[in-house]
């Protein structure tokens, strides 16, 4: 999946499993209820995504962008959580959902709630 354009794609329910998807564009995709399972987003473009309740164990986003992105009630394990909200472009606030991209990853708490 390495610089793919899977942008506005519906992966809505699907499961992710060991992919690879280093620099690739998926502004807008949705992948509510999804389990996306040890996935490299990094250097990704994620801009506007949904993982609204999705599992996010063993994933990275390191160098993505993920500004306006929505994580509400996703699980993200603890050692992702600390990594993906030092991302510097975790901001703003999805334009579908309307959750503010830090709240919803738990990043006020360090996803020490979760």
């Amino acid at each position: 999946m390495n610089d793919g354009d899977f942008h506005e794609v519906k992966f809505e329910g699907t499961t992710m499993s060991k992919a690879v998807a280093v620099g690739a564009n998926f502004e807008d995709a949705n992948f509510k209820d999804a389990v996306v399972d040890r996935v490299s987003f990094d250097g990704s473009k994620l801009k506007n995504a949904i993982f609204k309740n999705a599992l996010l164990t063993g994933t990275t986003f390191e160098n993505a962008d993920i500004e306006n992105v929505d994580f509400t009630d996703a699980y993200i394990d603890s050692f992702g959580v600390r990594p993906l909200c030092a991302n510097p472009t975790m901001k703003g606030t999805n334009p579908v959902t309307g959750a503010d991209t830090a709240q919803s990853a738990g990043c006020n708490n360090l996803g020490l709630a979760r």
